[in-house]
C-alpha cells in the first residue's frame, strides 16, 4: 500500500493460523548503534524488515560505514567516527524516517563525530519531544542549530566527554537515556537518570545489550513481543495461534508481559516444541494494569478490555500523550466508534473499560498515521464484522506483513 490514504478491506473471519513473527526493532536498532561504535565485522543476524530498523541503517551506511548485508545479517567492517574520512562532504544530509530510536540514537551517535549532519525526519517525529537528549548532548560541547534549508535538526560535534555523570530528564521517554547510553558506550562518560516514570525495561534492554557485546562480535535479534500481542489478543477472543518462533520469555521487552497478563486472565497459553500455542477463552476475567510498565502494549489491552465481560481499569495512561499520535485520544475515539462503554478520568489519569458484545455494523474506521493504532483498529474490526481501515500502510514501520500474516 503506497497511498496514505488507502483503504484496507477487512473481513471477519474465524482466526486459527500459524505464523512466525518480526524480529524486535527495539533490540535491532541499539545493536546497530553498537555495531556502528564496534566495527572489526561485528554481525547482526535476524534483522527485521521494519522501517524504523531499515532506516537506521540506510542512514548509518550514508556517514561512511562499511556494512555488508547477507539476507537478514550484516556486518560492520569499519567503525564511527573513523569512517567519516569515507563520507561526501563536511555537511551530510540524512534522511531518517519518522522512528523515535531511529532519529534519537542517531543524534547521540552523530555527536561523536566531527562533520555536520543535517536531519530530515518524516511524518511527525519533528513534533515530538527531543530537548531532554539536546541539552545533555550541549552539555558536552555538540553544537545544534536551525537550518535555512528546512532540516529538523542540524548538529556539530564532537562531544567532549566529562568527568562528571551527565545529567538526563527520563520524564518523557527514556529513549534519551538509552541513546546517551549507546552512543557513549565504549567510552568512560557516566550517567544520571533523572525521573524516570515509564519504560524502565528499556533501559535494562540497553544495558544488557551493551554487556552483551562487549566480549563478543555478534548479536542475534530475538522475537518482537509487541507484535506477538496483535495475534495472542486476536486468538484468545476468536480463535488460535501458534507462534514458531516464540519458545521463551525476553524479559528485556516489557511487551512480554502479555503473556503472563492472559494467563492471570485465565488465556488457555501452553508452550510446545513447535512453539507458544493460545486459544479462544469466552471466560476472560478484566484486569487492572499500569500504563507506564508497557505503553506501546496499551492500545492491544484496549481491545482485549472491549471484549472481556466486566470492567478492566488501565492506569497512568499520559505516557500515550507523545507517541506517533496521542494514543488516549485515538483509543477513546475507537472505543467510541464500537460503542463500548467506558470512562475517563483525567484527573486520576484513568481509563475504565467495560466490556461488551459488540454489534456488527459496517465500520469505516480512520486512525491517526500511528501503526500501532491501525493495527489496533484491525483487530477491532476483525473481530465485529470487519469493514474499512484507513492508513494501513504506516504498519511497516513495525510490523510490514501483519495484514498478510493475520488474514
Amino acid at each position: 500500500m503506497n497511498s496514505e490514504n488507502s483503504h484496507y478491506k477487512v473481513i471477519e473471519s474465524h482466526f486459527n493460523k500459524e505464523m512466525i513473527l518480526p524480529t524486535s526493532k527495539s533490540h535491532a536498532n541499539r545493536a546497530l548503534i553498537l555495531g556502528a561504535l564496534k566495527g572489526n565485522n561485528f554481525r547482526i543476524d535476524h534483522l527485521p524488515e521494519s522501517s524504523d530498523v531499515q532506516n537506521l541503517l540506510s542512514c548509518l551506511s550514508s556517514i561512511g560505514l562499511r556494512i555488508k548485508k547477507i539476507n537478514d545479517s550484516v556486518i560492520f567492517q569499519n567503525s564511527f567516527p573513523e569512517c567519516e574520512s569515507l563520507s561526501n562532504g563536511n555537511v551530510i544530509d540524512l534522511h531518517t524516517g519518522d522512528g523515535g530510536t531511529t532519529n534519537r540514537f542517531l543524534i547521540a551517535l552523530l555527536a561523536r563525530g566531527t562533520k555536520t549532519y543535517r536531519l530530515f525526519p518524516s511524518e511527525k517525529l519533528a513534533s515530538r519531544p527531543i530537548d531532554d537528549l539536546l541539552t545533555p548532548l550541549r552539555a558536552l560541547g555538540v553544537v545544534f542549530e536551525n537550518s535555512t534549508q528546512a532540516a529538523w535538526l542540524k548538529l556539530r560535534g564532537p562531544a567532549k566527554f566529562g568527568a562528571s555523570p551527565l545529567e538526563i530528564d527520563c520524564s518523557k521517554s527514556t529513549q534519551f537515556a538509552s541513546a546517551l547510553m549507546l552512543a557513549f558506550s565504549n567510552t568512560n562518560q557516566t550517567f544520571h537518570l533523572n525521573k524516570i516514570s515509564a519504560s524502565e525495561t528499556y533501559l535494562k534492554l540497553t544495558s544488557h545489550l551493551i554487556k552483551e557485546t562487549a566480549h563478543k562480535n555478534y548479536y542475534n535479534t530475538p522475537l518482537d513481543y509487541s507484535c506477538l500481542s496483535y495475534p495472542l489478543a486476536l486468538a484468545v477472543i476468536k480463535g488460535k495461534v501458534l507462534i514458531r518462533n516464540c519458545h521463551d520469555i525476553d524479559p528485556y521487552q516489557a511487551d512480554s508481559k502479555f503473556i503472563d497478563m492472559l494467563i492471570s486472565s485465565g488465556a488457555d497459553i501452553k508452550w510446545s516444541e513447535l512453539g507458544l500455542v493460545v486459544t479462544c477463552n469466552k471466560k476472560l476475567k478484566p484486569f487492572e494494569v499500569d500504563g507506564r510498565e508497557f505503553p506501546d502494549l496499551i492500545p492491544t489491552l484496549v481491545y482485549l478490555a472491549a471484549n472481556i465481560k466486566g470492567t478492566s481499569t488501565l492506569k497512568h495512561l499520559s505516557v500515550l500523550r507523545h507517541k506517533e499520535s496521542d494514543r488516549l485520544v485515538e483509543l477513546i475515539e475507537l472505543l467510541k466508534i464500537f460503542l463500548v462503554p467506558f470512562h475517563f478520568d483525567e484527573s486520576q489519569d484513568e481509563l475504565r473499560i467495560t466490556g461488551t458484545e459488540i454489534k456488527p455494523g459496517s465500520y469505516v474506521v480512520k486512525p491517526k498515521r500511528d501503526h500501532r493504532m491501525v493495527m489496533t483498529a484491525y483487530l477491532f474490526l476483525r473481530t465485529c464484522g470487519g469493514g474499512q481501515l484507513a492508513e494501513v500502510d504506516c504498519i511497516e514501520k513495525s510490523f510490514p506483513h501483519f495484514l498478510q500474516i493475520m488474514q
